[in-house]
């Protein structure tokens, strides 16, 4: 019973989280700022149809998310039956035996690098599952395997400088571009990574000294199904990893080409140039490689750069196809293994939906704006302390940034005035530090479901770099408005 009720902890308090912002739409009014004035209406309340409907809503907005998990999930499904994906991680094990803590620290600044510059967090979930493996393999437990991975990528979100992801919608309302600012994202970058891995190594070095290795109950979690569908163990180790190494490869590079945006970011037009010209090239009077691809009016194919969860879902199922044929994975075994992998991902798209059903919530009942106003009118002229304070309580409820950022960010870009740049970076990184604990982190809790860890124990663990963090970022926050 005691293990029931922490394996589906997190549902219960997702379900709380959901039921308390209905609550909230019976009491609070929805407000709407136009102009330069906070107008606020008539208290809104969500009705049973409607709380049910924020599910199918939510699933409606996210089907992009929820379609990717099933297809990564279906990847390593495949991955789990294939020998050459047990001996590489075999291999890899090996070598990196007495190396753990590098490992860990170069594996979390790179994720945490690459989600401070990319468009799509989501799109770094391809490389958890294959890390977590290595760590798990290593004898770390999974903790040092959620901070790893997923913290990682959180860190990445908190200290976004080039990310579309978080300064999209911000860079337009407190009139910012990706420069502005600079040294303040890479000082929350740097605070938030050294912080972050301080703790992390703290609890990897016990571990690894009481080399005592937590049971996981989900042979998911390990990625490598017991049961070889070749052949025997002896020949196993004759089965060459290389080509599953290349394809592996070949799907990072595309992921860095495809979700750094290039254009937006750092006004590097060569990719968007390039994927014009081959779409305007003719032989004839036909534009053959548009045929091929398809066109941005009836398709989905976009320039390097510019990508999105559709097109790596692509990449990823091509990729399955290639490693089945490389491997001579019959077509039976890979439909039953791909299948088999996506429906071990379903408790994950379970948690994304119920995460983003508080998002439709406050959608269809703006009450945060309400909340905010009444905050910062606590004083009367623009205080950081307040914003931070008011950023953090959207952040809770607005779990998509760019929506917080369209509802709110006129009203603070005004408040602010001259220091409105600081502002759209105290937004961010406070949407950045609710993302480490809050139930509403549609990151962390996946990660949380996919390692099994419940919500108790992750906050045992998290809540000391959780002071260090407030308090870092009132402190930049404090240099930067005030030295």
């Amino acid at each position: 019973m005691k293990k029931s009720i922490k394996k589906h902890d997190l549902f219960k308090i997702i379900g709380i989280a959901i039921l308390f912002t209905a609550l909230l739409t019976w009491i609070i009014p929805v407000s709407q700022y136009t102009g330069t004035e906070m107008y606020v209406g008539e208290i809104s309340r969500l009705g049973i149809a409607n709380l049910f409907a924020s599910g199918v809503y939510s699933l409606s907005t996210m089907l992009y998310q929820v379609t990717f998990l099933l297809v990564l999930g279906g990847f390593y499904g495949l991955l789990s039956v294939t020998s050459g994906y047990k001996s590489l991680v075999e291999k890899i094990v090996a070598k990196l035996k007495g190396k753990e803590i590098p490992f860990i620290l170069i594996t979390s600044f790179i994720l945490a690098g690459l989600g401070s510059i990319i468009s799509d967090l989501y799109v770094l979930l391809i490389f958890v599952p294959f890390l977590i493996t290595i760590i798990l393999n290593l004898k770390m437990d999974k903790i040092t395997a959620i901070c790893t991975t997923f913290g990682s990528i959180l860190i990445g979100r908190i200290g976004a400088t080039f990310s579309p992801y978080a300064y999209n919608y911000i860079n337009s309302y407190f009139t910012m571009d990706f420069t502005s600012e600079i040294i303040t994202k890479v000082a929350i970058f740097v605070l938030a990574y050294v912080l972050f891995n301080f703790f992390n190594l703290l609890h990897t070095k016990e571990v690894l000294k009481s080399k005592k290795k937590e049971v996981c109950e989900d042979k998911f979690e390990l990625m490598i199904e017991e049961k070889s569908t070749s052949k025997s163990k002896k020949n196993d180790k004759k089965v060459k990893s290389w080509p599953l190494v290349v394809v592996l490869l070949f799907v990072f590079v595309l992921v860095i080409l495809g979700f750094v945006a290039w254009s937006t970011s750092f006004n590097i037009t060569i990719f968007e140039d390039f994927h014009n010209w081959l779409l305007g090239l003719k032989i004839g009077d036909h534009a053959i490689f548009s045929y091929i691809l398809g066109t941005e009016e009836i398709g989905i194919v976009k320039a390097l750069g510019l990508w999105d969860l559709f097109n790596i879902q692509i990449i990823l199922i091509i990729a399955s196809l290639i490693i089945a044929l490389m491997y001579k994975v019959k077509f039976d075994d890979l439909i039953e293994s791909f299948i088999t992998g996506a429906k071990k991902m379903s408790r994950l798209v379970i948690i994304l939906v119920m995460v983003y059903a508080v998002f439709i919530i406050t959608v269809w009942n703006p009450f945060v704006p309400t909340i905010v106003d009444w905050i910062m009118g606590l004083m009367k002229d623009f205080n950081i302390y307040l914003g931070s304070l008011a950023s953090f309580i959207a952040s809770v409820f607005s779990v998509d940034l760019d929506f917080a950022a369209y509802s709110l960010g006129s009203y603070f870009a005004s408040l602010a005035d001259n220091q409105s740049a600081l502002m759209g970076i105290i937004m961010n990184a406070m949407h950045g530090f609710a993302g480490f604990f809050v139930p509403t982190s549609a990151i962390l809790m996946m990660g949380l479901a996919y390692l099994n860890i419940s919500y108790k124990e992750w906050m045992k663990y998290i809540w000391k770099f959780l002071v260090g963090m407030l308090v870092g970022l009132l402190i930049i926050f404090t240099i930067v408005r005030y030295l």
